[in-house]
């Protein structure tokens, strides 16, 4: 059996539930008997255990420390907060159980290309003990164009709410831009996701009183937003930090159009000349990226070709699975 954990409970969807559920599909599609722990366990329970994934070296610390002392072999799948955030932080206690999750492991998944050099830089590991597996997504609608004039558009932002995600900047960033178009182009922009923060998401509703043009829609179903995301006419991701960024994957999968921080996940995505990168925590140049994609024509050629050859183009259902199975032969599973 292998046994899968992640820091989230079945009721809070995030990119940690997301992907543990995925894997679930993507082992037991290679014959493995599969056990997903969501919340972290409190005693591990090891017996019958072939090996783990463990979603998250800074909380799940005490599950790989308890199953490497048990001689279960652990695949440590590393988030965004592990890397850019716990790993550097001033937290020692934070750092020290990112770094020592990190040396337990038998194996570590990283979601993009450019985690592996992000890693390196921090704690020393060996270079084979390091796995790239990127993110798939289920298919999606797609659009049948890429851009078309009309007199109304719709931009959106798709995340849980809290500071990682950018959002403010998102939006401070989408206001300033409408400050400076003709009043007959409406814009809209409609965020789609659940609120992890609560005290972020105060500031967000006491900047945006008397504003119009940007609404909650709150959580949906993965079934439904595979259905509307086609119906949107750009993505704006504006995160401060992202591990893999299944948005990004989302909605190239849909065919959207997209602008994106200029992070080390979204270049490794998107490509780093990728002509949809703003400045990552820069309202001025959200606002700039928006203004550009919507009225300038070379812009919008120039980002649906890089769009169709970025890394994020060659990530398949199949081809995370196959790169699972390395994972697992590597560990000799």
């Amino acid at each position: 059996m292998i046994k899968i954990y992640s820091p989230t409970r079945d009721n809070v969807v995030t990119g940690n539930y997301v992907t543990a559920e995925r894997y679930s599909y993507h082992l037991q599609n290679l014959g493995y008997r599969v056990f997903a722990c969501n919340g972290f366990e409190e005693k591990v329970n090891a017996e019958g255990v072939r090996c783990a994934f463990v979603l998250h070296a800074e909380k799940g610390f005490h599950i790989i420390k308890e199953l490497v002392a048990k001689n279960v072999p652990v695949v440590l799948v590393l988030t965004g907060t592990d890397l850019y955030r716990d790993i550097i932080s001033t937290n020692n206690s934070k750092k020290e159980h990112c770094l020592r999750s990190v040396q337990l492991a038998s194996a570590i998944v990283v979601l993009h290309e450019n985690a592996v050099s992000d890693l390196l830089k921090v704690v020393s590991v060996p270079r084979d003990r390091i796995f790239v597996v990127l993110q798939s997504v289920v298919d999606f609608k797609k659009r049948s164009f890429f851009f078309k004039k009309k007199n109304q558009y719709k931009i959106l932002l798709l995340s849980n709410i809290r500071k990682e995600k950018g959002v403010i900047v998102a939006i401070l960033g989408f206001l300033e831009f409408q400050k400076n178009i003709d009043a007959r182009t409406k814009f809209t922009l409609d965020h789609i996701g659940g609120v992890l923060d609560q005290g972020y998401f105060k500031k967000i509703t006491n900047l945006l009183e008397g504003v119009k043009s940007v609404s909650f829609l709150g959580s949906i179903e993965k079934e439904k937003l595979q259905t509307i995301l086609a119906s949107y006419d750009l993505l704006l991701h504006s995160s401060f930090i992202e591990g893999g960024s299944l948005v990004i994957q989302e909605a190239h999968n849909a065919g959207l159009p997209i602008i994106a921080s200029d992070i080390s996940c979204h270049t490794a995505l998107l490509g780093s000349a990728y002509v949809g990168l703003h400045s990552v925590g820069s309202t001025v140049d959200v606002s700039e990226k928006l203004h550009t994609f919507f009225f300038d024509e070379l812009c919008r050629k120039q980002m649906e070709k890089q769009l169709s050859s970025c890394p994020a183009a060659g990530s398949t259902l199949g081809k995370e699975q196959e790169e699972l199975s390395k994972v697992l032969s590597y560990i000799q599973v």
